[in-house]
């Protein structure tokens, strides 16, 4: 029982500082808090290497992903200077073998309280609700943030939060996920006119009802699932470095991508491919002020962006990873996690939030355990 309650203990005070923080720093509160350095929240992470004396057995997978894990951040280091690379690589390998439902617990305790008290001191009129005015076809729309930086870094942050409440309720309530579900996609395609992340939760809550009614029954279309992040990856990749003016089809797909793809290709052509990083990317785009932007350049991919801050044999490395994870969640069975997974790697395609703890706690659980609710209840008697 000591072990289970300090491996526990270290995990949920590690966790509520950096995703704490995380999540924090994407509100307005942001410009009046002190930012903490990358290399004290570095040090915080490191504090779960106490985990590791109640750890007998690794992986040859983990030990050879945390290897060329660690060996890349140290290289995006050199090459650019950010560290954060390495913070985010530490953070999941140092999670191998935590409770899942303990990590996203903490997640939701913490990131949950913070985006409810954000959004209500939004209401009041403490906290400024950024307004944004964006014409939809033949109407204009108010996008609202409710105290965030911008609307849909409020909505992902309520797309991540829901499915990881939801995965946590895996067993019950199915009425109360799947109203939660319905109302929440609602109020942020009327409120925050966030369309990709609306479909997520609809989509979210018709797997939380499949996975409940099929009591996660095997299908042999679960068997691609383990392989959507390197599809989607890729396709976004080609779709982005191939993008031109000149074809229909890429410029229908450009529309409907929100101009992605311009803006893809338009940072590969300024910034080439780099291998493990580039320093002075800069990335402007809107949030955190209502002022029109000129020079507007933001990516929002999740893997074309990255490919700047960290370089192409990073995200790949990652990518990989991702996807050998997925494929251990398969053989054990765990169909609803790895839908939620697969499900990430299709929001990621156009948001930028694929390993950012504040929003996405599950890019962090891949080296995790994921036990049965029954079996983990026996372990803990039992210890």
């Amino acid at each position: 029982m000591l072990k289970i309650k300090f491996e526990n203990l270290l995990v949920i005070f590690v966790l509520t500082i950096v995703t704490g923080y995380d999540t924090i720093m994407t509100t307005m509160l942001n410009r009046t808090l002190p930012n903490i350095p990358v290399i004290l929240l570095i040090c915080v992470v490191l504090l779960l290497i106490f985990r590791f004396l109640f750890i007998k057995k690794f992986s040859a997978f983990y030990i050879i992903s945390s290897i060329l894990l660690i060996l890349t951040s140290i290289i995006v280091f050199l090459r650019t200077g950010g560290t954060n690379f390495l913070l985010y690589s530490l953070l999941i390998i140092l999670l191998y073998q935590a409770d899942v439902d303990v990590v996203l617990k903490t997640y939701v305790g913490v990131s949950g309280i913070i985006v409810l008290l954000i959004f209500l001191l939004s209401i009041l009129g403490v906290v400024p609700n950024l307004q944004f005015a964006q014409i939809r076809s033949s109407s204009l729309v108010v996008r609202n943030a409710f105290g965030f930086i911008y609307p849909t870094d409020f909505a992902s942050h309520c797309f991540y939060l829901f499915i990881a409440w939801g995965y946590l309720l895996r067993e019950k309530y199915i009425f109360i996920r799947t109203i939660v579900g319905l109302s929440l996609a609602f109020f942020i395609l009327k409120f925050c006119d966030a369309r990709l992340n609306a479909l997520s939760v609809l989509a979210a809550t018709l797997i939380f009802i499949i996975m409940y009614y099929t009591k996660e029954r095997e299908f042999k279309v679960y068997s691609i699932m383990p392989y959507f992040a390197l599809i989607f990856s890729a396709f976004m990749f080609y779709v982005s470095y191939f993008f031109t003016w000149s074809s229909s089809f890429y410029v229908n797909l450009n529309n409907l991508f929100s101009m992605r793809l311009f803006l893809g290709k338009n940072a590969l052509d300024i910034y080439g491919l780099p291998l493990f990083g580039k320093s002075g990317v800069k990335f402007i785009g809107y949030g955190g002020t209502t002022e029109s932007v000129h020079s507007y350049n933001y990516v929002d991919s999740s893997y074309i962006q990255m490919l700047f801050y960290y370089g192409l044999i990073p995200v790949v490395l990652l990518v990989l990873i991702y996807v050998f994870a997925s494929k251990k969640v398969h053989k054990q069975k765990k169909y609803l996690f790895l839908a939620l997974l697969s499900l990430i790697t299709i929001n990621c395609m156009i948001e930028a939030f694929w390993i950012r703890p504040g929003y996405n706690i599950f890019m962090f659980t891949i080296f995790a355990n994921l036990y049965d609710i029954q079996n983990k209840e026996k372990r803990e008697v039992r210890l």
